[in-house]
């Protein structure tokens, strides 16, 4: 079972015990996604509340704990791509002998037909899809080409009794109102999780576009820095830049012209003020990693979103 997991709900626990029960299956295992891939994932949540991958594999591997028949498989961790396919392969690698399940809830159906156009998929694994209306579910299978040329290849089982309206979502969701969702962990990922209240998860801009464009440095705004105006921070920084010899200077330097924009607008300043505590990320799809973030690796340093919230947390 690939999924967040963000965090693991007594369903993700119920789901795969009753697949197991059902196909009198050795193993069952939690293959939790990436960072990366979570963040892109939640990146148009407000808050995003994103559990880090070393607490989310901690909360599974304590679910699993007591009980032999299950582990957790952490190869995704630490990736940028989504790798459901790789993944199974890596893992009929290492279980050459065994059979291999893909589990799903039948939400996920449009995932698996996109897998079966693969066509070693269905010579290699078996899927299993859990539903509540079963022959609804099946009409949508044979109605695709290939899903009804492999329909002996895929399992359809009713879901489980204590896993209907479960979702790490709503977890999420009660966890931000400040309601308990105790019934809806596991005891082990209670503990870890129940300390955890919205304040942990500040509001995030993650573009600095829209209704923040101007955090960015080509926001056109005058200001003075050295008696000599300037139209926005990039001009000026195009400029003058050329003369720094380290990275420290740039930074200075950076620093020095974003905080005259601010000190010198204070309309924009009020703009600023007014982002509160959120989290300000100067996130970009270019791959601009020193003064911003990949949105996609979600990889980078941010040293201008720290500048800014620097310059607002000083303003106070």
């Amino acid at each position: 079972m690939g999924g967040s997991f963000n965090p693991p709900t007594v369903a993700h626990y119920r789901l795969m015990k009753a697949a197991i029960d059902v196909l009198g299956a050795e193993h069952g295992l939690f293959v939790p996604v990436s960072d990366a891939y979570l963040r892109r994932k939640m990146r148009h949540s407000h808050p995003p509340v994103v559990l880090s991958p070393e607490l989310r594999v901690k909360m599974l591997r304590v679910m699993c704990d007591e009980d032999a028949s299950l582990d957790v498989c952490d190869i995704e961790i630490g990736t940028v791509e989504p790798r459901t396919f790789p993944t199974l392969l890596a893992l009929r690698d290492e279980y050459p002998d065994h059979e291999i399940y893909f589990l799903m809830g039948a939400d996920k159906l449009g995932l698996l037909a996109n897998m079966a156009e693969r066509r070693d998929f269905f010579d290699s694994f078996r899927a299993i899809l859990y539903s509540r209306g079963e022959e609804a579910l099946e009409q949508e299978l044979m109605g695709n080409e290939l899903l009804a040329l492999n329909r002996d290849r895929i399992v359809i089982l009713p879901q489980p009794e204590g896993t209907d309206g479960v979702s790490s979502s709503v977890i999420r969701e009660r966890m931000l109102a400040g309601e308990s969702c105790e019934g809806l962990l596991m005891p082990g990922v209670w503990e870890l999780f129940s300390h955890f209240t919205a304040a942990d998860f500040p509001d995030v801009v993650n573009r600095f576009k829209g209704e923040y464009d101007f955090l960015g440095n080509r926001y056109p705004c005058g200001f003075v820095w050295q008696r000599v105006k300037y139209g926005s921070v990039d001009a000026a920084f195009r400029a003058l830049s050329a003369g720094c010899r380290s990275q420290d200077e740039m930074l200075e330097f950076m620093e020095s012209l974003v905080q005259a924009k601010f000190y010198g607008n204070p309309n924009l300043m009020r703009r600023l003020l007014d982002t509160g505590n959120r989290t300000l990320i100067n996130g970009n799809q270019k791959k601009e990693l020193f003064w911003g973030v990949d949105l996609y690796s979600w990889l980078g340093e941010n040293r201008l979103g720290k500048i800014i919230m620097e310059i607002r947390d000083k303003h106070r």
